[in-house]
């Protein structure tokens, strides 16, 4: 008969390999099932706020056309809206005519975008000033684009 001497280490890594299987539990961790977890205590509970929107406002001197979307609508044959923007502002554009247009500057590069059935865009020019556009297809289509 075969016998065997226990000593404390021993003992004492049976004992912490029986208390690890205990706290671990026996369920699959990809699953999950019903928890036994108390509710976290106020002293456990996170202590940031959760996030929260901030706005700044406009100072009295700022352009109104900042607050207000860039669009330029095509219809009928004719530019419609976005008639001042702010430098570099994003200029949305719909065509609603069953035709493409362009929106192109009189004078220089400042912009010129093929606009097809549909939503388009281009950018303002980060410079001040009056921009007198047209559309390079059909003649008779003028606006006006003030930045500032």
């Amino acid at each position: 008969m075969k016998t065997s001497i226990k000593t404390p280490w021993a003992l004492g890594l049976a004992a912490a390999a029986a208390a690890m299987l205990a706290l671990s539990g026996c369920g699959n961790p990809g699953i999950p099932g019903p928890s036994t977890a108390a509710a976290p205590t106020a002293a456990e509970q996170p202590t940031s706020a959760p996030p929260t929107m901030t706005t700044t406002p406009s100072s009295p001197d700022s352009s109104s056309a900042a607050a207000v979307p860039a669009e330029i609508l095509i219809k009928g044959f004719k530019y419609q809206g976005a008639e001042t923007v702010s430098p570099g502002t994003v200029v949305t554009v719909t065509n609603e005519d069953i035709e493409a247009h362009t929106t192109t500057a009189d004078t220089g590069t400042a912009f010129d975008a093929i606009i097809k059935v549909g939503t388009g865009t281009f950018t303002a020019p980060t410079k001040p000033g009056t921009y007198p556009y047209h559309c390079t297809f059909h003649g008779n289509m003028h606006g006006t684009l003030t930045v500032k």
